[in-house]
């Protein structure tokens, strides 16, 4: 039993901010393709969806960034939950584009509005080795949020971020 009630309270632990970022696959050819018009009502609302669900989540759209944005939110359970449902209510829709997000519990320093730090710099390279329509959620912030999360996922990947000197473990959620 104490086991137990360690397990839940170390998942509810929310001293260290967690980050996600998500992006459209495919943005940059579509501009090619529609025009510039036609892809920035498309970033637009996707950046509309991201907002609605970050609000609905407890967490802020810190910025954006074309076709991306940069959430911030306090609790990792969240943050998890966030990912599946933009995986669902964005990947799904037949006029937005596939998303990938990466998901990272981290230290970071706020200066004004926005985040630095290696926090935020894993949440971001985890973003970049996804694929369409998936979310890698580091193992800091599964860590936190596995108590919560009931949604299957896969082994953990291994991966070498670029810039980091270490190797970072990583769930697939798709």
């Amino acid at each position: 039993m104490t086991g137990e009630i360690r397990t839940q309270r170390a998942c509810r632990r929310r001293s260290t901010p967690t980050f996600l970022f998500a992006d459209l696959v495919g943005y940059t050819a579509l501009t090619e393709a529609l025009g510039d018009a036609a892809a920035a009502d498309l970033a637009r609302e996707f950046r509309r969806t991201m907002c609605a669900l970050s609000r609905d989540h407890g967490a802020r759209q810190v910025k954006s960034m074309g076709d991306g944005v940069m959430i911030w939110i306090a609790d990792a359970g969240d943050a998890v939950s966030l990912a599946a449902q933009a995986l669902e209510r964005v990947g799904a829709r037949p006029d937005l584009l596939p998303v990938r997000i990466g998901v990272h519990t981290g230290p970071a320093v706020r200066r004004g509005s926005d985040w630095y730090g290696s926090g935020v710099n894993v949440a971001a390279r985890l973003a970049d080795e996804t694929r369409p329509n998936e979310a890698l959620v580091s193992e800091a912030t599964w860590a936190l949020a596995r108590c919560e999360f009931t949604k299957p996922v896969d082994k953990p990947r291994e991966l070498v971020l670029r810039g980091l000197d270490r190797r970072v473990a990583a769930w697939r959620l798709a």
